[in-house]
């Protein structure tokens, strides 16, 4: 008989591939997420490893076997993360106890330790995830040990939370597996669920059919639900995202005489213009809006010293988002109505009045009111003329103004859609995957639950 798990044990992990959430206890869905750490590790040198930085190893557990060639990672990568050995020495869970470091392995540091660690101790860094994708197993498996005792402070050898892991859409059943193994056999989870962050932003936002265009740090992609099933075979991406407005914004920073003279080597750093991005100055206009003067300048502290910079730059750099300086880019419009024309025509109109944004690069002023124009500009007109289901409506939709501890992030709505899902998913095992089954049938059990 599977045990069933009480709400406070519930662990919900959001993989990003630039920032990872992670939070205990459901019983309160108002709360936001307690860990926001940066989906990245440091590979501290061999030399330094014993010498009382703050790191994670794989602690002599066996390495995760990737099932598929697809999961492998360059050479170049692969002479910096060695694979583990495996010690006899174990629990009477088959895993390591958690203070049991490998001598072997490599030493990991994530997070704030990470950043405030001497450079020279450092080997290397690495992405865990580049365009929602794992770089390597291995690194992950250590990441989400981390997360799981450092920053949660639950023991992996008598672990005993249910877990549901958010994952972006992209991930071929083999990566669901690889991240099935890791939490059975390296975080040692009795029960777990792998959801696709677009249905859980959707679930967020109070539906279960729509359009989700989730702008993160690597990608766009737009993501077509129809009653509670991804569309996968209609899914939309460009690489227009976070990053991209943060290139141009250094860009036109860099081309801006009076910004650039205000730095010592006149080379405007790429903190600098991380930080702006971030400040909430930037703003998306409407076209045909006035235009700031090239002269107007605005004030920004960074580092202790004050700076000016343009207000035409401030609103330029994150235009690329829907409209990109690339030719061979796709706009937005287009991305989203060939995701919806992907679909069955009777839902085409369901899927209009539903639209959904997430991911944190929708943060910037006005992207809203600017999409919502440019799609009443090109699509409806459009869909006249070509009886494309007869659009007629569009509506976006948000956080329901009930969650009043998630107002200001609605951003975050597949993590808000993960702790809703949790409160039923996790305590129903037609839903779950428990040990018992995985140790039955591998990990491709997985692929036979779902919500």
């Amino acid at each position: 008989m599977v045990a069933m798990h009480r709400e406070e044990s519930f662990v919900i992990i959001e993989l990003g591939s630039y920032m990872t959430k992670a939070m205990q206890d459901v019983t309160d869905v108002n709360k936001l997420p307690t860990v926001s750490i940066r989906s990245r590790a440091g590979i501290i040198k061999h030399e330094e490893a014993t010498e009382g930085i703050p790191a994670v190893s794989n602690d002599n557990q066996t390495p995760v076997e990737l099932k598929d060639a697809s999961t492998s990672i360059d050479s170049a990568t692969r002479e910096l993360v060695e694979v583990p050995q495996a010690d006899e020495s174990k629990t009477e869970t088959g895993l390591t106890s958690d203070s049991e470091q490998d001598s072997n392995g490599p030493n990991y540091v994530f997070g704030s330790a990470l950043e405030d660690a001497d450079a020279n101790t450092i080997d290397s860094t690495v992405e865990i995830m580049t365009n929602g994708f794992v770089n390597d197993w291995d690194v992950l498996s250590a990441f989400l040990r981390h997360i799981v005792t450092k920053e949660l402070g639950i023991r992996i050898s008598d672990n005993t939370s249910a877990f549901l892991f958010s994952i972006p859409v992209q991930w071929p059943k083999s990566d669901m597996e690889n991240l099935a193994q890791i939490a059975f056999e390296d975080i040692n989870a009795p029960t777990i669920m792998i959801m696709e962050q677009p249905l859980l932003a959707a679930y967020g936002n109070g539906g279960v059919t729509g359009i989700v265009i989730d702008m993160g740090h690597d990608t766009t992609t737009v993501t077509p639900v129809v009653d509670s099933a991804v569309q996968n075979s209609s899914i939309a991406q460009t690489a227009v995202s976070g990053a991209a407005v943060t290139t141009r914004l250094r860009e036109l920073l860099q081309a801006d005489t009076k910004t650039r003279e205000q730095f010592d080597d006149a080379s405007v750093p790429l903190a600098f213009a991380v930080a702006l991005k971030e400040s909430g100055l930037c703003a998306i206009q409407l076209p045909g809006s006035d235009a700031a003067d090239s002269s107007e300048r605005q004030s920004f502290e960074f580092g202790g010293k004050s700076y000016t910079v343009s207000k035409d730059v401030l609103a330029r750099a994150p235009d690329i988002l829907v409209q990109p300086t690339q030719a061979s880019a796709l706009v937005l419009t287009a991305l989203v109505r060939q995701a919806v024309l992907g679909c069955d025509t009777d839902k085409r109109a369901a899927l209009w009045e539903n639209i959904h944004i997430v991911g944190g690069s929708t943060q910037f002023s006005g992207l809203r009111e600017r999409l919502q124009f440019e799609l009443e500009n090109t699509v409806l007109p459009a869909s006249n003329i070509f009886a494309l289901s007869q659009t007629r409506d569009m509506r976006f939709h948000t956080l329901p103004e009930y969650f009043v501890g998630w107002r200001g992030h609605a951003h975050w709505a597949a993590f808000l859609g993960a702790c809703l899902v949790a409160k039923v998913a996790l305590a129903d095992a037609r839903h779950f995957v428990s040990r018992a089954e995985y140790n039955d049938s591998g990990p491709s059990i997985i692929h036979t639950k779902s919500f």
